[in-house]
């Protein structure tokens, strides 16, 4: 959800407009992208994981603490950090392009965060009875029915349990200050992506699937 700090009120009014989709066998959904670029342009409002970070990083050949103070927004509440994909000053996705026709594309496709890969679809906990769909999104509703990209939600649930079982440990078990935490956190996934990690290979991830 774009925006600084919705009040109580937005986010309940939010949540009621989503479109729930029950997880159960053959379910289906209709969406086709339109190219419009909408779902890139409303702030810095995509939640990433170490693991996006390293494959995004990676993927442009840089370190994850370069990548980190170029295109990351880090807000520390109550000892966790969260880690934002920046926007531009208008709010928009800091790697999206424009073609001279005026279709929009994304510079860093192949490694793009998980919920971008995920989007419209909505994941809202980690052991989900049903996902959801952003009716905001023109794209919802096109196109002929496909399945839920089940093994693409399955992935993404993982990763975000890995994320904060991670951040936990070095918080509270081990007692580093938020900051120290993120930079240990990322300095592991970083590791395990160059011993090889299945989570970094960006041909695995696209064989998960994608909306």
């Amino acid at each position: 959800m774009a925006g600084a700090s919705p009040s109580l009120e937005e986010l309940e009014e939010y949540t009621r407009r989503l479109i729930a989709v029950p997880r159960r066998r053959g379910a289906r959904i209709r969406f086709s992208c339109t190219r419009c670029g909408r779902c890139c342009s409303g702030g810095p409002n995509v939640a990433l994981t170490v693991y996006d970070v390293v494959r995004m990083a990676r993927f442009l050949r840089m370190d994850w603490k370069s990548f980190l103070k170029g295109y990351v927004k880090v807000i520390i509440a109550d000892l966790i950090p969260h880690l934002l994909l920046r926007g531009d000053e208008r709010g928009r996705c800091l790697f999206l392009a424009q073609r001279h026709d005026g279709t929009t594309l994304c510079v860093i496709y192949p490694a793009r965060p998980m919920r971008c890969r995920l989007y419209p679809i909505l994941v809202e906990s980690l052991e989900p009875e049903k996902v959801y769909l952003d009716p905001r999104s023109p794209g919802v509703g096109r196109g002929p029915e496909k399945p839920l990209p089940e093994n693409l939600i399955k992935a993404y649930i993982e990763e975000r349990r890995r994320h904060y079982r991670l951040l936990h440990r070095l918080i509270v078990e081990e007692g580093l200050e938020p900051l120290q935490a993120l930079y240990r956190a990322l300095e592991e996934a970083w590791r395990e992506a160059e011993q090889g990690a299945k989570w970094a290979d960006l041909d695995y991830v696209e064989g998960l699937g994608s909306t």
